[in-house]
C-alpha cells in the first residue's frame, strides 16, 4: 500500500510539473532530463489545439493563443481520456474565462463552436440509414435526409467570413447546416435561411414532401406555395447533388 501511495504521488508530481513547471521532490528521476518533459508535453497539447482549431489560431495573436492554451493546461482537470475530445474541454474552458478576449472578439466562443462541430460530427457514432430510392421528384416526392447531421443557430457569420473581416455590423441571426458524407466520411457546411431550417426540420419529422409543406408554409409565412417551390427547388436539389438528401422515401 505504501508502495502504491508513492507512485501516485511521484505521478501526480510528475504530472503538475508538466502543467505548470513548478517542481516538487521526486525520487529516482533526472532533474536535468526532467526539465525537457514540461515543453514537449504542452507541444503535444497545443499541436492538438492547432489542428482542431486553425481559423482561431489564425484570428488570435500569438500571444493570445498561447496565453490561453498555458493556462488551459496548467489549470483545466480534463474530464475525458480521449485525445480527441479535448478541444471541446478548451472550448468549454473559453466560456469559463472572464478576461478581455471574448470582449475583443465577441464572435470567439461561436467561432470555437463552429469549428469543434465539424470535428463532432465527423467523428460522431455512425447513425442507421434508412432505405431509400434513388430516383424521385422532388417537388412530389418525400426526400430523406442524412441522419448525420446538426444545424447551429448563430449571431455571427463566422462560417462565412473570414473571422478577422467579422465586424460588429455582421451580429444578426444565422444557421448552418453540418453534416458528414455518407461515403468519404468528409463534412460539409452550408449556411440556411430560417425558411430552409424550418423546412428541413418539417421533412424530417414529419416526412411530407415539399409540395405539401410549401402549402403550409404559405399560411405560416405569408407567402404565396408557387413563390416558396421556385425558391425551395433549387436549395434542395443543391442538397440532393451533396448527398445531404439521399434519395426519396420507398
Amino acid at each position: 500500500m505504501l508502495l502504491l501511495n508513492d507512485t501516485y504521488r511521484q505521478q501526480s508530481n510528475f504530472a503538475a510539473y508538466c502543467r505548470t513547471g513548478i517542481y516538487s521532490p521526486m525520487t529516482g528521476v533526472n532533474e536535468e532530463r526532467l526539465a525537457h518533459y514540461p515543453r514537449l508535453v504542452f507541444n503535444v497539447i497545443d499541436d492538438t489545439l492547432r489542428s482542431a482549431y486553425p481559423l482561431t489560431v489564425d484570428l488570435l495573436t500569438e500571444e493570445e493563443w498561447d496565453t490561453t492554451v498555458r493556462s488551459f493546461f496548467a489549470t483545466h482537470k480534463c474530464s475525458t481520456y480521449s485525445v480527441w475530445k479535448m478541444p471541446y474541454e478548451f472550448y468549454q474552458f473559453v466560456l469559463t474565462l472572464d478576461n478581455s478576449l471574448t470582449e475583443k472578439y465577441p464572435f470567439l466562443e461561436e467561432l470555437l463552436l463552429f469549428e469543434w462541430t465539424e470535428i463532432e460530427i465527423h467523428m460522431m457514432e455512425d447513425e442507421q440509414f434508412p432505405e431509400v430510392v434513388s430516383e424521385g421528384e422532388m417537388a412530389t416526392d418525400t426526400p430523406v435526409l442524412n441522419p448525420e447531421y446538426t444545424i447551429l443557430q448563430l449571431h455571427y457569420p463566422v462560417h462565412l467570413k473570414n473571422p478577422n473581416e467579422i465586424a460588429d455590423t455582421d451580429k444578426g441571426e444565422y444557421f448552418v447546416l453540418l453534416f458528414r458524407e455518407q461515403e468519404s466520411g468528409n463534412v460539409q457546411f452550408l449556411d440556411l435561411s430560417f425558411y430552409f431550417v424550418w423546412l428541413l426540420r418539417k421533412m424530417e419529422h414529419e416526412q411530407k414532401s415539399l409540395f405539401e409543406l410549401a402549402e403550409e408554409a404559405s399560411d405560416l409565412f405569408g407567402v404565396e406555395q408557387r413563390f416558396l417551390l421556385e425558391k425551395s427547388l433549387p436549395f434542395l436539389t443543391e442538397l440532393r447533388n451533396k448527398n445531404f438528401i439521399i434519395g426519396y422515401k420507398k
